[in-house]
């Protein structure tokens, strides 16, 4: 807070001796009231600092005079050209993302992760080989638990594995880390960038944050990147980290894939970043294969649900883009397709050779339903259906024993639910009531 009018000319910045905050009366207003929105509220209410919130939908919002707040938190959800945003700004009011004010406080050492798939799951693995050898372990940002519930905690003995959006990223100044990492770029959330350029650009920034950032030499976004600051990992080889065919390899790294529990091309891809990261940050061979056999994966990523008659029935609600989407279907055959949701504003033509190759038939759902019909309808059966239970009914119809069905909708979840945990949950419900009526 160098810049805020109360701490000008002080040489000293101890937020140990958080209480004495107190008494330069300061007043923050909180836009948003999700998970960031709430996390930044209780990191404020405990150090001493009055806070009001804003959410868009909820009448006047605070009071008008906005020179009264010395700064405000953005939550990830307020693009930078929200109005009340360029408004702060424009009347000299900081604005901080909930990461940013949240650094004011971490302490310890710092790992961040990003890309468009697969951050997540590699965020997790990070976390469970670092279990092995590290007491205080802290994880969160995008992951979904708020970095500032639990900044307050750390020490300068402990590690924070984050996952950051490029939402998280655009919002970051002053933040610093030892390690980061880039899994890869696609195209997703051009309905909030202006274009495939601006959202790359994002991601990039961070480059800016860490000493060290671990980057995808496979993605034809990120081999080009020149920086000292980099290491490449390389599922087709020629980075500092690689796969052989069955070994990860890399800096005295040799781990046996076939010991590891999550299959298909993006998960192997995950461990070889993740493998990159911990090797980076010390870890030996056997702490790190140790960690990734005992994370069995997240829910609602290319997540067993159960069998019907012969059918397999998986749970990929995770899948937001088109990316993610074709990683799913290479990892089966004989698919039969649930897809769909909030559009935002994506192609899914490059899908058509995988979707010709592995999909049996499609069913459509949510605001994208059409796009999708018009995409694949030449190339598989294509239907659509208004609700989950209904798409599950559908996909079942076509299916035939050994057929995979799989929900992977290549979509944000808004449109038809909370979020994509509830598309998931939705799914696993509607599989489970179709076990039931067919015993």
């Amino acid at each position: 807070f160098r810049e805020l009018p109360h701490f000008q000319g002080l040489s000293i910045y101890n937020f140990s001796e958080l209480p004495l905050l107190e008494s330069f009366w300061l007043k923050a207003l909180i836009l948003g009231k999700g998970k960031s929105g709430l996390g930044a509220g209780e990191l404020l209410r405990k150090v001493g600092i009055e806070y009001s919130y804003y959410q868009d939908g909820e009448g006047s919002g605070p009071a008008p005079d906005w020179l009264s707040f010395d700064f405000a938190v953005k939550s990830p959800g307020f693009p930078p050209e929200h109005r009340l945003v360029k408004l702060l700004k424009e009347r000299g009011v900081p604005v901080y993302g909930e990461v940013e004010l949240a650094y004011r406080f971490l302490k310890g050492k710092l790992v961040g992760i990003t890309g468009t798939n697969g951050k997540s799951t590699t965020t997790a693995l990070v976390y469970w080989g670092l279990k092995e050898v590290v007491q205080e372990l802290f994880i969160g940002g995008n992951y979904g638990i708020p970095v500032s519930q639990f900044a307050l905690e750390t020490s300068e003995s402990s590690y924070s594995v984050l996952e950051l959006s490029s939402f998280q990223i655009e919002d970051l100044t002053s933040f610093k880390g030892e390690l980061g990492a880039i899994l890869n770029v696609t195209p997703d959330h051009l309905n909030r960038y202006t274009s495939f350029e601006d959202y790359l650009r994002a991601k990039l920034k961070l480059l800016e944050h860490f000493e060290l950032v671990v980057l995808n030499r496979d993605d034809p976004n990120l081999k080009e990147v020149k920086s000292p600051k980099a290491v490449f990992f390389s599922l087709k080889g020629g980075g500092d980290f690689y796969y052989d065919g069955r070994y990860i390899r890399g800096d005295g790294l040799k781990v046996d894939a076939r010991e590891l529990p999550l299959k298909g091309v993006h998960n192997l891809e995950n461990y070889l970043c993740s493998g990159a990261i911990l090797r980076l940050l010390g870890l030996k061979e056997e702490e790190i294969l140790r960690g990734f056999k005992k994370f069995r994966g997240l829910p609602h990523r290319t997540e067993l649900v159960g069998k019907v008659r012969g059918v397999t029935f998986v749970n990929d609600s995770k899948s937001t883009n088109p990316d993610s989407l074709k990683k799913a279907l290479l990892s089966f055959e004989k698919v039969i397709l649930i897809a769909g949701g909030s559009d935002k504003g994506l192609d899914f033509s490059s899908l058509r050779p995988v979707v010709k190759k592995r999909v049996k038939g499609l069913v459509a759902i949510g605001d994208t339903a059409g796009k999708l019909v018009e995409s694949f309808s030449s190339v598989t059966r294509t239907l659509t259906a208004s609700s989950m239970e209904e798409a599950v009914e559908l996909a079942f119809s076509l299916a035939e024993e050994g057929d995979v069905v799989l929900l992977s909708p290549g979509c944000a979840s808004f449109d038809m639910f909370k979020n994509f945990e509830d598309r998931g949950e939705s799914f696993k419900r509607a599989v489970k009531r179709l076990e039931e009526r067919l015993v």
